[in-house]
């Protein structure tokens, strides 16, 4: 056989398989394939800064918040004309792949995630092309959540918010007004948000909690909150509220708590009771006090002559004491002791706190005035 024969078939198979692997469509990795709006929702939580342009300054310091309950707050600061910073705040959401802040005021609303940048976007959502684009990119500030922010749970407790709850994987948040509205929002959905008038509690057929049933236009929720601890997967941090949301048949879950004042941290020195102030002289030991410790859920203090201990859990401007348990030292004078723990016990106290004072309040008077201690 001549081998020139041989010989041109297996270059021509050679030829058509270089040929076929040369036009072969390159594999897509996922890096380069676009981000669906829950991976942007991920890719987006966190604190944002740079130094955008000026039209009549050196530059405006940028500060933008992106909280994984939707939550934004937005921080400007015009260089050499003013220290005061301007801030707004609201919710956030994606859509389309973009980060868009629901905004009332003036500014830019949208952003686009670019590797490690969030960059502002025009009005119209489309990349700022000019010499001055690159200042438009925003650099993470900070990797901590800002969910451990106590800034962030006092204003929602100053809006009226009286439970909060956050889940990951997607990002979702839930408020809850005792008195007015229950809100749910799913983060990637554009429009995820659900909220309504606040439903009628129920208790669960089995353990300590609270259950919310809902029934919506835009479809059913059930809400548990139950008394169990629960760790955030994204900050390990620890809450005493373990929360499920059923959402048209589908579950969510996260953690939650009742929000409560921070200023209540801390020492307090009774000193007045039913009206009549406290004389130390009174008292064969000290006066009674109390030391509040909000991160344990704890009291310990003195109700004049036995020492006490318990728990205690604040719900908007509730608080509950208790159980409590006392020593059993017997003093002469154990009248104010007797109605000050009457006082602690009782399931409808309310409190307050102003400045260096907390009052405690039964059926809209006030029942003990507390000035905090050292």
């Amino acid at each position: 056989m001549n081998p020139l024969k041989l010989l041109l078939p297996v270059g021509i198979l050679l030829f058509c398989i270089v040929a076929a692997c040369s036009n072969a469509p390159t594999s897509v990795t996922q890096s380069d394939a676009p981000m669906s709006n829950a991976e942007v929702a991920r890719a987006a939580v966190g604190s944002w800064v740079g130094t955008i342009p000026c039209a009549d300054c050196p530059g405006i310091a940028y500060t933008l918040d992106l909280n994984p309950d939707s939550t934004y707050r937005e921080r400007m600061v015009y260089q050499g004309r003013s220290a005061t910073p301007f801030v707004q705040s609201g919710t956030w959401g994606v859509g389309k792949g973009r980060v868009q802040l629901k905004k009332q005021g003036p500014g830019n609303s949208q952003f686009a995630l670019d590797g490690d940048a969030l960059v502002m976007l025009d009005g119209d959502g489309n990349r700022i092309e000019s010499a001055l684009a690159d200042a438009y990119r925003l650099r993470r500030k900070n990797p901590d959540e800002p969910e451990d922010n106590p800034s962030l749970w006092r204003e929602k407790y100053e809006r009226g918010v009286d439970f909060a709850a956050i889940g990951n994987e997607p990002f979702w948040s839930l408020e809850i007004d005792l008195e007015k509205m229950l809100e749910f929002r799913l983060l990637d959905e554009e429009d995820g948000s659900v909220l309504t008038p606040i439903p009628v509690a129920e208790k669960p057929e089995s353990g300590e909690g609270t259950i919310y049933h809902v029934q919506t236009v835009s479809g059913s929720l059930e809400i548990r909150l139950m008394k169990e601890t629960c760790i955030n997967t994204m900050t390990s941090r620890e809450f005493p509220y373990t929360v499920t949301v059923l959402k048209d048949s589908v579950e969510y879950k996260g953690c939650g708590m009742y929000l409560r004042d921070s200023r209540l941290e801390g020492s307090w020195n009774l000193v007045e009771l039913q009206g009549k102030a406290i004389n130390s002289k009174d008292f064969e030991r000290n006066p009674p006090t109390l030391s509040i410790d909000l991160a344990k859920g704890s009291v310990s203090g003195s109700a004049g002559c036995n020492r006490i201990t318990g728990t205690l859990e604040p719900i908007g401007d509730r608080i509950n004491f208790g159980p409590l348990t006392a020593t059993r030292m017997a003093c002469l004078n154990m009248e104010v002791e007797t109605q000050f723990l009457g006082v602690l016990n009782n399931a409808d106290l309310r409190y307050k706190v102003r400045e260096e004072w907390l009052e405690l309040i039964l059926d809209g008077k006030g029942v003990m005035m507390f000035k905090r201690g050292e």
